[in-house]
């Protein structure tokens, strides 16, 4: 996508996911439409579509930080905090001090009602770096 997705129209979004579709359907493990394709669609606000998307991501490379961290954003965006920490404790026993996944376990914890929680990861997260 040439334009900041923040620039289309809905139906354009809609339009690009539609090419993106054509591009998957000849190569189903191609990354950057796959990425592309979870930005329309979260933009969208589809998050179940966008869900699935990072699962492949995830078939692709399971172990990949970034792949995870998605996974877990997506997650949260989709009100669907508690399935989001997984996301980011597997992140966290690979790198304990990664900064963002601190930083959004937080919100999630937060967004539970586990305020104590949260505010002992956020403090991790504003220490890290």
């Amino acid at each position: 996508m040439t334009e900041d997705i923040h620039e289309k129209k809905p139906e354009e979004i809609e339009e690009r996911i539609k090419e993106l579709e054509e591009i998957l359907s000849k190569d189903e493990k191609n990354v950057s439409a796959l990425l592309e394709k979870s930005s329309c669609l979260r933009h969208l606000d589809k998050y179940s579509e966008a869900i699935e998307v990072h699962d492949i991501l995830l078939s692709i490379n399971p172990k990949d930080i970034d792949y995870l961290f998605m996974k877990g954003l997506v997650l949260i965006e989709a009100s669907q905090e508690e399935e989001s920490l997984q996301y980011f404790d597997t992140i966290l026993k690979i790198n304990p001090e990664h900064r963002d996944a601190l930083f959004n376990k937080g919100l999630a914890l937060r967004k539970l009602g586990k305020e104590s929680e949260a505010k002992d990861t956020m403090k991790k997260a504003m220490k890290s770096k």
